[in-house]
């Protein structure tokens, strides 16, 4: 019986054991099939994109130019209502050239437009400024990587001769003597500026009724200009000078005592500018100290000067990375 038993257990055992292996090897069989089905469909894919771009056309090659016409067509088309002439379909865009004029005017109003609002475009009178006409108008060796505004500021002295053209009574004589001083100016723009100035000469106004008569032989003169650059921001900068001051006349009368008399005066002046130095300009000017009194003639004290200006003030640091301190002129 037990040997009996045992046959039957190894019979079970085995049949287990056969069951086990099949299920193993279907699942086997079963994972394989779906492998490789996913690389057939993998190549399937590949081979599809290669096809694809073997199909693609191949972009031709420009056309020669000379198979292009040699005239277009000039006909025009216009929309109603505008005064516009539009092209034709099929007719190249139109590109028109500016002129010169156009050109030169772009490059004198080459500015902010917003900054031409608070500050008028003086065209009436033919004057300019910064923010209608930049920095030059491209006369008199235009400065390119300074400015003059880099030092804006400047005190000086001038020294030169006066002519006394206009007796400033009858009996007085006219005279010929040096004329010197000293001034003070701001530029506030490439075209504009402001400068005081004051000035003495000593003139001998004799009077001819009284040749004996004490005198100082003294004449002063103070006035607040405004200087005008017509050529902007150059090497050689002319301008022209008018202002409003006072002159004093100190000279004898006919009967021998003292006379002061202080007179309003108008100079107005053309002069030039040029620089020496980065902190120093040289400049010589004619002018004409119109001086005006009710009691007396007209006075026209004309004067030739030459003068030095020292140069100073806030100027802009050039930020290289090398040399932050370097400056630019």
């Amino acid at each position: 019986m037990v040997r009996a038993a045992e046959a039957v257990n190894r019979h079970a055992c085995s049949m287990l054991e056969s069951h086990a292996l099949c299920a193993l090897a279907e699942g086997v069989s079963d994972l394989l099939r779906l492998r490789i089905i996913a690389a057939v469909t993998m190549l399937l894919s590949v081979y599809a994109v290669l096809r694809a771009e073997d199909e693609l056309p191949i972009s031709e090659t420009p056309a020669d130019a000379s198979s292009y016409p040699e005239t277009w067509s000039t006909d025009w088309q216009t929309v109603p209502g505008s005064e516009l002439p539009v092209p034709s379909p099929g007719a190249p865009p139109q590109h028109s050239q500016p002129s010169s004029d156009e050109l030169a005017a772009d490059s004198a109003y080459d500015t902010d437009d917003e900054l031409s609002i608070f500050w008028p475009k003086p065209k009436w009178f033919g004057l300019r400024h910064s923010t209608t006409h930049g920095r030059h108008v491209g006369r008199g060796s235009p400065l390119g990587g300074t400015s003059w505004r880099n030092r804006p500021f400047y005190v000086g002295g001038e020294i030169g001769t006066m002519w006394l053209t206009q007796s400033i009574d009858e009996n007085v004589s006219r005279d010929v003597d040096t004329f010197g001083g000293v001034f003070a100016g701001w530029d506030w723009d490439h075209y504009w500026g402001g400068e005081l100035h004051f000035d003495w000469s000593t003139p001998e106004l004799k009077n001819s009724e009284a040749p004996d008569a004490d005198r100082t032989d003294s004449l002063f003169t103070w006035n607040y200009n405004f200087l005008y650059y017509p050529w902007g921001d150059a090497k050689f900068r002319p301008y022209w000078r008018a202002g409003i001051g006072n002159t004093h006349f100190d000279f004898p009368l006919d009967d021998g005592s003292r006379h002061d008399e202080w007179m309003w005066t108008f100079p107005l002046g053309i002069g030039v500018k040029y620089p020496v130095r980065r902190w120093l300009a040289a400049r010589a000017e004619l002018a004409d100290h119109l001086t005006f009194d009710d009691d007396y003639p007209t006075q026209h004290n004309v004067t030739l000067t030459f003068g030095l200006e020292w140069r100073f003030g806030a100027h802009p640091p050039s930020y290289w990375p090398w040399n932050p301190s370097r400056h630019i002129w």
